[in-house]
């Protein structure tokens, strides 16, 4: 027969020392002590001589049942109570309110894998671009897709527009959660292109509890000719002449708004030769 078997035949009345819990629960004596400092787990007796702790069976027996606290996800201070076996409501409402918290932990860990999946797939998109040297001309369908979004002044300063202080800010006001890239929408393609655009709006995809407590918008739902600019984004209206060259070729009406969306940028290196921006400008066929 096994250490804690033997132990455990003993008479019911048996006082076990703290040494003799700790290797039967196989348990530290240190998380003992804890426990009684907390009141989750008191001891019987303790000695007025020597100031040694003695625990009956009964007591003994809550060690399995912290421990299935704990593996259930609850902190030690919210197992005071435990023990009490009157009523099986102290349980009840300590496993809803268990429960609400750890739906609130799944969704915040969902959120987290989401923005970290988001921001990888931007990074091989960007390397493929780079390793590829992908600059040509698309025409593509962009899915319809919910953004929070605010106006700000713009003044060709894109440090200060991608790595944005204001806009974190107001997302952080609101407690309002975004992934997927940076996302810059221009009024006027044209006016973009001939560095007179002075309003940006700030795009980002949202994540987790949605709210319409700040600006909310849609991007897409229409066709776009899509292109890579390589490099420093201070250069990109070269980009804005391929796609308008490009259009024009093949009876295409752009505009009249235009949308940078930063795939590798200040966020992740300094290295301007390696940044990756996708200039998209909604389109229609000409009509003959």
């Amino acid at each position: 027969m096994n250490l804690e078997m033997t132990e455990l035949s003993k008479c019911h009345d048996q006082l076990f020392t703290i040494g003799e819990v700790s290797k039967i629960c196989k348990i530290s004596k240190k998380a003992l002590r804890i426990y009684e400092q907390m009141g989750i787990v008191i001891p019987d007796k303790v000695s007025k001589d020597n100031g040694y702790r003695y625990y009956n069976r009964e007591t003994m027996m809550l060690i399995p049942v912290i421990k299935y606290y704990k593996q259930m996800g609850f902190k030690l201070q919210e197992m005071k109570g435990v023990g009490d076996k009157k009523s099986y409501f102290y349980h009840e409402n300590n496993f809803i309110s268990k429960l609400d918290e750890l739906k609130n932990e799944e969704m915040r860990i969902k959120c987290s894998y989401r923005a970290v999946d988001d921001w990888l797939n931007m990074l091989r998109e960007g390397f493929m671009v780079l390793d590829n040297n992908i600059q040509n001309v698309n025409v593509k369908y962009l899915e319809k897709a919910k953004c929070y979004f605010k106006e700000q002044p713009f003044n060709y300063n894109y440090m200060e527009s991608v790595i944005n202080i204001p806009w974190v800010n107001y997302l952080e006001e609101h407690d309002c959660e975004i992934t997927g890239p940076m996302i810059l929408k221009y009024p006027s393609y044209k006016a973009k292109k001939s560095f007179k655009e002075d309003t940006v709006f700030i795009l980002q995809e949202p994540v987790g509890r949605f709210t319409d407590k700040i600006g909310c918008t849609e991007m897409g739902g229409t066709m776009a000719l899509c292109s890579y600019h390589i490099g420093d984004p201070r250069n990109i209206e070269q980009k804005y002449e391929q796609i308008e060259k490009w259009a024009k070729e093949n009876q295409y009406i752009c505009g009249p708004e235009a949308y940078e969306r930063f795939v590798i940028d200040y966020w992740a290196t300094n290295e301007l030769d390696k940044f990756v921006t996708e200039v998209i400008i909604p389109v229609e066929k000409e009509k003959f």
